[in-house]
């Protein structure tokens, strides 16, 4: 950046805005590419579908892909229709999104004011401490607990100040959960006359249904304003279309509407949407492929003597006794790309989405090479 930008940023832009680090994303393939000239990597660091999109979403987009010329509905109607079917809530309890994403940064929007605070994991989805900078708001982040919220601790850091508190069942970038009578015990001990709840489920998919965990579904009516995220960019396999929803009681459904964009959802992945809510074929399929990837990837990784953090999600998380960059850096000479969190504050650990069996398999011989050279 020359000298004039510099001056038009101290001048013009507002310092809540500059002091923001931007996202840090996984390296795409593409890139990887450009830089090491690696024709066959294969991208295990994002926590994509290894199997795709559902066929089904496939084929509805290409009979009618000669609408896309039209604008969408903007409110998403049909697709807010099938989501009550199956969720069991009225479609007025139903906001789509740009990935459930945008849906955060609305949340922020509509609560926080310079200084209010949020919240969150020290060790979390980066989103929800931009959402709330973003607006000048003040993300509190409290460390995890063997790797996983410490709602105890969560709970006293409220203040008169608290606007939001976000929390990932599961987390991400750790696959923990917590136990529903820990959760209830939580929600009890929050104000309900000030602060909302976001639940952000990305991964509840995964989360095996004989397996202790809350459910946000179950929350949203009680006296605590809560608002619970979902995404179809994960099992559904439709996380290049961008698209997510949340679910609230109508009041609070009503006001994000306000300053959700218009057509923030466009016509494909609305369409996508739809048909991905009906290939049960595919959901199970990539739930077994998960399964049997994550155990494989927890006995392989624990035979190497890593600490690998016990999963509910599409990927594991591995620790080392020191900085993880080196076997990152040497994944990447290999082709593998993974997710080295040193921006999630975990320098010592990679996650790795689960692949399918011949990807998990690659990465493990990979990472094998790479620790011999070490």
């Amino acid at each position: 950046m020359d000298e004039g930008n510099t001056d038009f940023m101290n001048r013009v832009i507002s310092p809540h805005i500059l002091a923001i680090p931007p996202y840090v994303a996984g390296k795409p393939v593409a890139e990887l590419h450009r830089e090491m000239g690696i024709p066959d990597a294969i991208k295990m660091a994002s926590n994509e579908n290894p199997l795709g999109p559902s066929p089904l979403a496939m084929r509805a987009v290409e009979d009618r892909l000669e609408s896309a010329h039209i604008y969408p509905e903007s409110s998403a109607p049909e697709l807010r229709a099938a989501l009550s079917d199956k969720f069991g809530l009225p479609a007025d309890h139903f906001i789509l999104g740009n990935g459930s994403d945008e849906i955060m940064e609305m949340a922020a929007h509509l609560l926080i004011r310079p200084g209010d605070e949020a919240i969150m994991g020290e060790n979390a989805f980066s989103m929800y401490r931009i959402s709330v900078e973003a607006f000048a708001g003040r993300a509190i982040r409290i460390p995890l607990k063997k790797y996983a919220y410490d709602l105890p601790a969560m709970a006293k850091a409220v203040t008169d100040q608290t606007r939001l508190i976000f929390i990932a069942i599961p987390n991400s970038p750790t696959g923990t959960i917590v136990s529903r009578a820990e959760f209830d015990a939580f929600v009890r001990d929050l104000p309900t006359e000030r602060l909302l709840l976001v639940i952000d489920e990305a991964y509840r998919e995964y989360v095996g249904e004989q397996v202790d965990c809350p459910q946000g579904i179950d929350y949203i009516n009680g006296s605590l304003p809560v608002l619970v995220l979902r995404t179809f960019s994960k099992i559904f396999g439709l996380a290049g279309l961008r698209i997510g929803f949340g679910m609230a009681q109508t009041w609070l459904i009503e006001l994000l509407n306000r300053i959700r964009p218009p057509f923030n959802v466009n016509a494909l992945a609305q369409w996508a949407a739809l048909a991905a809510l009906e290939d049960d074929d595919h959901l199970q399929r990539t739930l077994r492929v998960t399964g049997e990837g994550l155990q494989y990837l927890n006995r392989e990784l624990r035979a190497l003597g890593f600490e690998a953090v016990p999963s509910h999600a599409n990927f594991i998380t591995f620790c080392t006794g020191g900085n993880a960059a080196p076997i990152y850096e040497g994944l990447l000479k290999e082709g593998i790309i993974v997710r080295h969190l040193k921006s999630f504050g975990m320098e010592n650990c990679i996650r790795v989405t689960v692949g399918r069996d011949w990807e998990n398999k690659r990465f493990i011989k990979a990472l094998k090479k790479v620790m011999e050279s070490l």
